[in-house]
């Protein structure tokens, strides 16, 4: 198993390929149909329960690995918890990292990464195994228990696009959904299916010959019996258990003529009745789990030896399945469990309860967490679920387990929770970040005898207490509570305690969100020397990130960028799961790139996002256009705009988004519009837009410059004029601090509204009071947004009477201005921006145009002069940064991006 998977939140055995008894039977006839069946990519084991799915998957790819000894098998035994599309995205990712390596990116985002999506994860992974040119069986054992449409368009996906040395075997009681069954009319799927699996006559001989004690049955008894079981395997294993127990085969064909073979009730009467007594009490006793070791049995029987009981289980085929595994993990058949468990339910003097109860236990020893909840919760045992939520439940909920919790919790009545402080601390975190914030409040008021009970009054209690409530606070909104709750915990926490760290943070996003930025960074700067102490990285992230912000609005843009990299630094040398904090700061790298006109830095920046988030939720890749969007803009291609706004601009009418980056796709989208008179679409979105009255925070003021534009764009000059003379007047009397940047950008928006009104005079006025400040920060890109209205008057600009670095500065802008639309000289022919953007070189550009021309490999390699390795490595990287799978796909997406260009 990878390192990176946290070893008590997945189970080993579930990734783990089941051993098969050196007796077993092997069909030849069922091992060359699957053998040939892996020559697709989709292979579907279909049968009922007992047709030995699992063993043909096992036997097949036996005599596969006899013609290709290199070939891998990967394994996955699926429960129904696993149709939790992150779940299962874990131990899919897993079970393939068992057998052949993958990236550290890709077991990142498929095993901790909670905004992966399964389709864009899977892309990836597509990628990854083109690369392996290693023969490689995945099976996805009990398919039919995953219910998700969402797993079952992924894998429906997967299927489609899996290299040639690659097969998917599912082993399913029922046919899989449309999504993926329609992939038979394209050729793709090889089925077996219990016609195939069932028994024949000579195999059934064999098969009673070498079980049964070496039974000699002629031949029209085997046709009896397998007609009477319809080849069914367990049918048969229960027949060969019956040889065992009874003194003659003539006996047990008058048993099967006198009724049906229905397995539950046949394996009651003929099997179980037999097997000795400790036997008996170890399988109903361990069939309360899903799997088992030898440990975990030693822990649910008592006065047994269980490793002679296994040996004796396994020497009699009495439908065990043992996993590969060091530790040497168990199962039942399906079938066995079931009738054990209703035979457990049905027994009296047994306490099922105390079981599960030590089933938790058992499974908390070896670290095994989620299966210990999940017998904690069965066993109704409240102090085995008190244990787990004070011993685990903080680190379960920094690993953003919060519906474990959660499931927990509810098992817990709120006196029971409340009358702890931990378990009080552990539901008000869950609430607050994950659930009710509302509830923060009454639970801790429920909590409140807590903190006068004992000797003495817990202050750090408290203090805790008021930290959990200001996040709730920050979290509905009410800064003002939020900052009150954070102001008592730093009172109640002594100076020294690290815990500080937790309510400085929020205090400091408070001051943050109420545009208090010089109060809010020097926060910020002590909760991340505290949070340093404490190990918290996300603290640290998220407090290096708001630095960086701040210094961007004061037009420090080097200490900015600094802290900005500090973020990817940081997250690097401490392995954290960076997710958001570094995709935050390689925005903000990005917008000061922008701002100097810095575009392939700019570029690169976004590229290495999107490499990030390639398999996060839809908004980012829709949040990604836009700033490909902005570097268009400021170029003056409109035709890759047009293309691009028309992909990005479905962003703002999305419910779910990331609040700190939806501003920027509004204003983008809503300049974009201006430039363009799209009336229509920017009226529509004012309306639905609440209007900022006043500036509280950064993202106040990008919201307020979308509604700006859009006021303008409609010709409400008037409406535009009030509501940026109300914003923009106080900054004035400060030259902006700490929201320089913010003043320089409002203030050439003035400039272009006065223009735009006939007022040029006054717009020249403003703007010369603008210059020194523009001049010295290097602002480029926020003239160029508005160059249709700001650079005539730059034009017309006396540089002779300008101080000599404010009139080199023009002169400069200028130059630029004039040349942004220049052309490639002949023969010199640049990346598409679009495809630049992507981060491909002009070699990968040159490789992708032959590839649209229809050029082979072998043709490409000759017309370059370089090896046709060379060529499939160019190949290969052009797929990973156009996120495709295949050459079809490629031609799609290059020429897309190339004729836009």
């Amino acid at each position: 198993m990878t390192e990176s998977i946290p070893s008590h939140y997945l189970v080993p055995s579930k990734l783990s390929v089941p051993y098969l008894p050196p007796n077993a039977i092997h069909r030849h006839r069922v091992d060359d149909a699957f053998v040939s069946a892996c020559k697709l990519p989709l292979v579907v084991l279909c049968a009922p329960a007992g047709f030995g799915k699992t063993t043909a998957a096992l036997h097949g790819f036996q005599a596969l690995k006899a013609d290709e000894p290199e070939a891998r098998l990967a394994w996955l035994s699926l429960d129904p918890e696993d149709t939790d599309p992150f779940t299962f995205a874990a131990y899919f990712i897993s079970a393939i990292e068992k057998q052949v390596r993958l990236s550290d990116q890709l077991c990142h985002a498929g095993i901790n990464d909670r905004n992966t999506q399964l389709k864009s994860l899977f892309g990836q992974l597509l990628f990854e195994l083109d690369r392996i040119h290693q023969r490689l069986i995945i099976v996805l054992d009990d398919f039919h228990v995953i219910e998700s449409d969402e797993i079952h368009g992924a894998v429906a996906y997967l299927s489609k696009h899996l290299p040639p040395h690659v097969t998917l075997v599912l082993t399913t009681r029922s046919d899989p959904p449309a999504s993926i069954m329609s992939l038979r009319l394209q050729g793709l799927v090889a089925d077996m299916q219990s016609d195939l699996l069932g028994f024949s006559v000579p195999e059934a001989q064999t098969f009673f010959q070498q079980l049964g004690g070496g039974f000699q049955l002629d031949e029209p008894d085997v046709k009896r019996l397998l007609e009477h079981v319809e080849g069914w395997a367990v049918g048969l294993q229960l027949i060969v258990l019956g040889l065992k127990s009874k003194p003659s085969f003539d006996e047990l064909k008058s048993r099967l003529e006198q009724k049906d073979l229905n397995a539950i009730d046949y394996f009651d009467s003929e099997v179980f009745d037999a097997l000795p007594k400790d036997v008996k009490k170890f399988l109903l006793c361990t069939s309360i789990v899903k799997r088992f070791n030898s440990e975990v049995a030693e822990a649910l029987t008592e006065n047994i030896n269980v490793h002679e009981v296994l040996e004796y289980l396994q020497r009699q085929h009495l439908f065990i399945v043992q996993f590969n595994e060091p530790q040497q993990w168990f199962r039942y058949h399906h079938l066995l469990r079931e009738f054990l468990q209703h035979k457990l339910l049905t027994q009296s003097g047994v306490d099922i309860h105390l079981l599960h109860h030590k089933a938790g236990k058992a499974f908390l020893k070896m670290g095994y967490i989620v299966g210990a909840v999940d017998h904690a919760i069965r066993s109704q045992d409240h102090d085995q679920l008190v244990y787990i939520l004070r011993t685990y439940g903080e680190d379960l909920i920094h690993k953003a387990h919060y519906d474990l919790v959660k499931r927990c919790l509810a098992e817990l009545s709120d006196q029971a929770i409340t009358s702890d402080p931990q378990l009080t601390l552990v539901c008000c975190w869950v609430e607050a970040i994950y659930g009710n914030p509302h509830r923060v409040d009454t639970i801790l008021s429920l909590a409140g005898p807590l903190l006068t009970d004992g000797p003495e009054p817990s202050t750090l209690l408290r203090a805790e207490y008021e930290t959990v409530r200001s996040q709730a606070y920050f979290s509905l909104g009410d800064f003002v509570k939020a900052e009150k709750a954070a102001s008592s915990a730093l009172a109640l926490f002594p100076a020294a305690n690290t815990r500080r760290q937790s309510p400085l943070l929020t205090y400091a996003n408070v001051k943050f969100e109420q545009g208090e930025l010089d109060r809010a960074l020097s926060i910020y700067e002590e909760s991340e020397l505290l949070s340093r102490q404490e190990a918290n990285h996300d603290a640290v992230l998220w407090s290096l990130n708001q630095q960086s912000q701040i210094w961007k609005q004061r037009c420090d843009f080097s200490r900015s960028i600094e802290l900005a990299k500090e973020v990817q630094e940081y997250a690097q040398q401490h392995s954290v799961n960076s997710g958001f904090n570094v995709c935050f700061s390689l925005f903000s790298q990005a917008e000061l790139a922008l701002e100097a006109y810095h575009l392939r830095e700019a570029r690169l920046l976004i590229n290495e996002v999107s490499l990030l988030c390639q398999n996060w939720d839809e908004f980012w890749a829709q949040h990604l256009y836009g700033w490909l969007l902005k570097m268009e803009m400021l170029k003056g291609k409109p035709t890759i705009a047009r293309e691009l706004s028309s992909q990005h601009e479905g962003i703002l009418a999305r419910e779910n988004v990331a609040e700190h980056l939806i501003p920027y796709s509004m204003e983008v989208q809503l300049l974009y519009w201006w430039q363009n008179d799209e009336i229509k679409k920017i009226e529509t979105w004012l309306k639905a837009t609440p209007a900022i009255g006043r500036c509280h925070s950064m993202r106040d003021y990008v919201v307020l410059r979308a509604q700006i534009y859009g006021h303008i764009a409609c010709q409400r000059y008037g409406e535009a004029s009030s509501r940026l003379e109300q914003i923009y007047s106080p900054l004035r009397e400060f030259e902006g601090r700490p929201y320089q940047l913010e003043f320089i950008r409002l203030g050439l928006l003035q400039v272009a509204l006065l223009n735009l009104q006939g007022k040029a005079d006054e717009a020249m006025a403003e703007l010369l009071l603008l210059l020194p400040l523009i001049q010295q920060y290097s602002i480029v890109a926020s003239i160029l947004f508005l160059r249709q209205w700001v650079m005539p008057l730059f034009e017309s600009m006396d540089v002779a009477i300008l101080p000599e670095d404010q009139g080199r500065f023009v002169e400069q802008l200028l130059i630029l201005y004039k040349q942004r639309n220049t052309s490639s000289r002949r023969g010199e022919e640049e990346v598409p921006d679009g495809l630049l953007a992507l981060g491909i070189s002009k070699k990968e550009w040159r490789v992708l145009q032959y590839i649209i021309d229809g050029k082979s490999n072998d043709d490409i390699a000759q017309t370059m002069f370089i090896a046709v390795s060379t060529v499939k490595t160019h190949i290969n990287n052009l797929y990973k940064k156009l996120s495709v799978v295949n050459r079809k796909e490629a031609i799609l997406v290059g020429r897309d991006l190339a004729t836009a260009s």
